[in-house]
């Protein structure tokens, strides 16, 4: 179910003129290099045939790129049933990677980027599907801090898109919604509760 969520929070960044790679959900991907094995995020999405020609890389920080968006799995917990409908909580966190030098031509600010990512989210709840009162909510900026990319294998020359004139930041995330149990299957006329 993270997977769909984080999908559809990409919808809504996607649009952002500075977005240049974005991805959903993603997994660690490792691969042995010599006797080295290197951790990468893939994204969830993608099949055997798409890393074919080498995915691996795809959502590492490139000077040839603007930024990189991509999400990690927090947590999906069931909170409460009342009657029909059952409330659901999502974690997840928004890892953003930024080019200022292709993005502004120079220096710039995360601040301005995590505004820009507020923004796009809806302010109030919305029905998707047979998500029900879905909401977004930025719970927490995450400390900056390389840390963010610990799980992957950053060499030197990856670790250098980590300095000035590039920056990065990651946002946990909570997702709130409910679905109607009626609704899950619906019956072949459709459900007229949802």
């Amino acid at each position: 179910m993270n997977s769909k969520i984080a999908n559809i929070i990409v919808g809504y960044l996607t649009p952002l003129a500075w977005v240049d790679k974005i991805a959903g959900m993603t997994q660690i991907a490792q691969m042995k290099q010599g006797e080295v094995i290197k951790r990468f995020p893939v994204s969830c999405d993608m099949t055997d045939e798409d890393c074919v020609e080498g995915c691996y890389d795809e959502l590492m920080p490139s000077s040839k790129r603007r930024s990189v968006i991509f999400f990690e799995d927090g947590s999906f917990t069931f909170s409460r049933q009342q009657g029909n409908k059952i409330y659901y909580e999502s974690r997840l966190r928004l890892v953003c990677w930024l080019n200022y030098k292709l993005i502004e031509g120079g220096c710039g600010s995360s601040g301005d980027y995590i505004i820009s990512i507020l923004k796009a989210l809806p302010a109030m709840p919305q029905n998707i599907g047979d998500l029900l009162a879905l909401s977004v909510t930025v719970q927490s900026q995450v400390p900056r801090s390389p840390a963010i990319f610990s799980k992957y294998t950053f060499d030197e020359l990856h670790s250098q898109y980590l300095m000035i004139p590039y920056d990065y930041f990651a946002l946990d995330v909570i997702t709130r919604f409910h679905i109607i149990t009626e609704c899950i299957e619906p019956a072949p006329g459709g459900c007229t509760e949802c």
